[in-house]
């Protein structure tokens, strides 16, 4: 879609993590607190049936407005946890500035049972910092963000906010450890962090 491709902000920057961990044999995916669905119309675009879920009735309204015809994208106003998806039936489970509006264990391990063996949980966050690193990325993030914003290319959603993240990075880190074991967790700007991780 046209509209969409002229938006720019760092949680779009970072489809790319999502997208760089699809699966090749990969044919569905959920998106997990899609907001204005923008990582489930990228997803869609690399040939998958995706469902976006969130309970924000006024973001999952501006997603199905902005569907198009194809019928890759569906939009539900539901909430992950207690909405009845079938355990083991996505080859994709994605989330993108989600686990901090909700308690992160629980999140994780919603997401991971919702995984099929061979599929992939991937999931860009916030955290707070845990050390200078995390406050070099920090800066980073603003620096780029505002050259961005200078260009004319930033977009500013309006889905619902929660700030500050209740978990650090280190904390974030250590429940990822537990929760997923083999995941790869990558530390990135703007207070955030990526997960990759396959079921098997």
């Amino acid at each position: 879609m046209q509209k969409q491709q002229v938006r720019w902000n760092l949680n779009i920057h970072y489809h790319r993590v999502v997208l760089g961990a699809v699966p090749t044999e990969a044919a569905n995916a959920l998106d997990v607190g899609c907001g204005n669905g923008l990582l489930s119309f990228d997803l869609a675009a690399q040939g998958l049936d995706v469902i976006g879920v969130d309970p924000d009735a006024p973001s999952i309204e501006r997603a199905s407005t902005d569907a198009d015809a194809s019928g890759r994208t569906v939009f539900l106003c539901a909430d992950v946890f207690t909405h009845r998806f079938e355990p083991a039936s996505f080859d994709v489970v994605a989330s993108n500035a989600m686990l901090h509006h909700v308690d992160a264990e629980r999140g994780l391990r919603r997401m991971r049972e919702l995984v099929r063996p061979g599929g992939v949980l991937a999931i860009v966050g916030f955290a707070t910092p845990s050390g200078p690193i995390d406050l070099a990325l920090i800066a980073a993030g603003f620096v780029y963000e505002t050259f961005q914003r200078l260009r004319g290319r930033y977009w500013e959603h309006d889905a619902p906010k929660q700030w500050p993240p209740p978990l650090s990075i280190n904390e974030m880190r250590a429940l990822v450890e537990r929760e997923l074991p083999g995941a790869r967790f990558r530390r990135a700007m703007a207070h955030r962090y990526s997960v990759v991780w396959q079921a098997r």
